[in-house]
């Protein structure tokens, strides 16, 4: 369309140059055949007919601006780029990442060039200048997201749904006090680093160690095939203020101790701390079946023996919702403020929940991670599923898909206001197409600011595209299904 409205721009132009030059042919030979007509009038004519080509020959050339314009920057989005920051870590991690951004359609890109998203493995605000990102532009972290993945200020934040903690140094007292008056208590000291986890005797711990901190351990595990585990479940946060939450429902990631439980023995890691040697739930022969013989996946594979211990697995799973949720509420404010010297927040956060459940199926929450393992040849089908939905809700997807709109692009395909209204009734009778005062016309269509109509914007897209996702905070009013 802006090729023709060109042509029809420069054929005006070109007509009325030709008008031009012929009316300044005319007034020539008026000039030579009238010589009686005195000077002043000929230099008004002649500035006059000047001032007149001026302006035609400039008129075409500002319409004509704006079309290459949107041109130009069509064809720089027309192939959607991304850039990965490896810092400290190999770019094998990263192999699902660009599998899926590939299949989506996305190109891959330097660090330094023009990218839409900027995946890094590490937390990249230290190292890169991301205060002021372009409205296409989106990474992968948040800046403050330390908050809820570093294991020693999690662990000691004395959650209701945390085992016992205690950050050394500085609670040393106060952990020789609650190991005295709890004489059966077991404890493992840990690091950020998370290495060498064993349980230990008090005399054994290092009290004056930094960035530790010491933990109770929980003694009555729930084991399947006498086999300790963990589970992992996958979390996106899209927006800080206000705070969104989703959690992935497609599977959950089992990881089990590659040594039985029973009998007991301490000074055995491979019994009860879960490490790089684990086990596949299809490993354990009590999931096999469930795996190998009946299609389920890991999550269902469990729920199916959890049934057979005569035990109701979907105890679990509001637990773990309610676990995520008031972590995340929990450490909301200080995200918060580490965004205050952001001028943009074109943010989300993929990471992983780690949770251990207790033979009561009661779950505790054990860390989060950043940038949780996304590689792993048994499970990429995992991985792939997880990254799809997780980018498919915060707008990276393919532009097949969605007509060419970009990331940070709205777009009257996906929403238009009255996709937005609620509360008809409730407006109607407060009559808040007059007054927005009222407390009942907060949201009332014609009562939103721009800002607010934004947020419902991106709210109402990522519910449109969240496929396995589920959103946990805000709190769905009507939520009839498990996780």
């Amino acid at each position: 369309m802006s090729a023709r409205v060109d042509k029809t721009v420069r054929r005006r132009a070109k007509s009325k140059c030709i008008l031009i030059n012929e009316e300044t042919e005319n007034g020539s030979r008026q000039f030579k055949s009238k010589v009686a007509i005195g000077l002043r009038s000929i230099l008004i004519f002649v500035t006059a007919s000047l001032i007149t080509a001026i302006f035609l020959e400039c008129v075409p050339h500002a319409k004509v601006f704006p079309c290459w314009w949107s041109v130009r920057n069509h064809e720089q989005h027309a192939t959607p780029t991304f850039a990965l920051y490896l810092k400290g870590s190999r770019e094998i991690h990263l192999e699902n990442v660009v599998k899926v951004l590939n299949k989506l359609g996305y190109q891959r890109v330097g660090i330094n060039d023009s990218w839409n998203l900027l995946w890094s493995h590490d937390y990249p605000f230290l190292k890169l200048p991301l205060q002021e990102l372009g409205k296409p532009q989106v990474v992968n972290h948040f800046p403050g997201c330390g908050y809820l993945t570093n294991k020693v200020d999690l662990s000691t934040s004395q959650l209701p749904f945390q085992p016992r903690a205690f950050r050394l140094p500085a609670d040393r007292d106060k952990f020789l006090e609650y190991a005295h008056d709890h004489p059966d208590a077991l404890f493992v000291q840990k690091n950020n680093r998370h290495r060498q986890i064993k349980i230990k005797e008090i005399k054994e711990i290092d009290l004056q160690s930094n960035d530790s901190f010491v933990q109770e351990f929980i003694q009555r595990p729930f084991l399947v095939d006498n086999h300790k585990f963990d589970i992992g479940v996958y979390v996106v946060i899209t927006s800080v203020n206000p705070l969104r939450v989703y959690i992935y429902t497609g599977d959950i990631r089992f990881r089990f101790c590659p040594i039985e439980y029973h009998p007991f023995d301490a000074e055995n890691v491979g019994k009860y701390v879960v490490a790089g040697d684990f086990l596949n739930p299809w490993k354990i022969a009590a999931l096999e079946k469930y795996h190998a013989v009946y299609g389920g996946n890991s999550r269902m594979s469990f729920e199916a023996y959890v049934r057979d211990q005569g035990r109701d697995p979907f105890k679990i799973w509001p637990q773990v919702e309610e676990i995520i949720r008031k972590t995340v509420l929990a450490k909301e404010k200080d995200i918060v403020n580490a965004l205050h010297s952001f001028s943009t927040h074109n943010f989300f956060e993929l990471m992983r929940f780690d949770l251990f459940i207790d033979e009561d199926l009661k779950v505790y929450l054990m860390e989060a991670n950043m940038s949780p393992n996304l590689y792993g040849n048994q499970i990429n089908h995992l991985f792939e599923q997880v990254l799809y939905s997780a980018f498919n809700l915060v707008g990276i997807r393919s532009i097949s898909a969605t007509a060419g709109i970009m990331y940070g692009e709205n777009n009257t395909l996906l929403t238009i206001d009255q996709n937005l209204a609620t509360g008809l009734n409730q407006c109607a009778e407060h009559n808040c197409d007059q007054s927005c005062e009222k407390d009942e016309c907060d949201l009332c269509l014609m009562c939103l600011n721009e800002l607010e109509k934004e947020t419902l914007q991106n709210a109402y897209q990522e519910h449109l595209h969240r496929v396995s996702m589920k959103r946990i905070v805000p709190k769905p009013i009507v939520d009839s299904y498990p996780i």
